[in-house]
């Protein structure tokens, strides 16, 4: 193939902003290159695609806004009922895990007389117990502080154990803290999400967005985690029945 003629326009937003380029190679029209009228119409189009892309994304932010204000919705009803310590725990992970849109979501309970993490399996309801220093999840709850991580296989912390046994591929990593009240200077539970999905079901990363989501939501179940009956001794629970 050989390139003759050319002609490109920027796709500017209305902040002047570059969103993209329209380029054309080639008139098929007797070997002439591209003329003035040309150049109206790819302008005029490119006009168009800059306010296609600008209600797309108006369009995309209404959808995100909805959802999440419909999972709080639900969230602040489920936690109303009198739900059992494994269904808390998996109803916390499924309405955060719908907040963010994430692939995958762990919440861990932060058992200090053990020091050790502990999380409910969402597919058999076992209980799963792991230490406390262990892994990115430890690290969140040991120090009180949020992790953001855009490529595990990039971070060294990252234990890529679990995708080599299952074929799973783990891209971004988002875990909040969920400090127990009131002082909140420890870590009660972690909320650990992994692969953003984007609406085109491609895997994107977590923003700045959804770490303020994450981190509002945390503090809504603080209280409800912190008292779970999961982490009293198990003589403490068998003299509450």
């Amino acid at each position: 193939y050989v390139t003759q003629h050319l002609l490109a326009f920027p796709i500017v937003d209305f902040e002047g902003k570059c969103l993209g380029v329209i380029q054309a190679i080639n008139k098929n029209a007797g070997g002439q290159g591209f003329g003035p009228a040309d150049e109206i119409l790819l302008s005029n189009l490119a006009e168009h695609v800059s306010v296609a892309v600008h209600n797309a994304e108006f369009y995309r932010a209404a959808i995100v806004t909805s959802e999440r204000a419909n999972a709080l919705l639900q969230m602040m009803q489920s936690l109303t009922h009198d739900l059992g310590p494994q269904s808390l725990v998996l109803s916390v992970a499924t309405h955060a895990s719908t907040l963010v849109r994430a692939d995958r979501c762990s919440v861990f309970l932060v058992d200090e007389r053990t020091q050790e993490l502990i999380s409910i399996a969402s597919d058999s309801g076992m209980e799963i117990r792991i230490p406390k220093s262990q892994g990115i999840a430890g690290e969140c709850a040991g120090e009180n502080k949020l992790i953001v991580i855009d490529d595990a296989y990039e971070d060294a912390r990252f234990n890529p154990e679990y995708d080599e046994k299952t074929g799973y591929r783990t891209h971004s990593i988002i875990a909040v803290p969920v400090r127990k009240p009131p002082t909140k200077d420890k870590a009660c539970a972690v909320i650990q999400m992994i692969n953003k999905q984007e609406f085109d079901d491609e895997i994107g990363r977590f923003d700045d967005e959804d770490v303020q989501v994450l981190e509002t939501y945390a503090m809504f179940v603080a209280t409800q985690l912190a008292q779970s009956s999961l982490l009293k001794p198990a003589n403490s629970k068998a003299q509450n029945l």
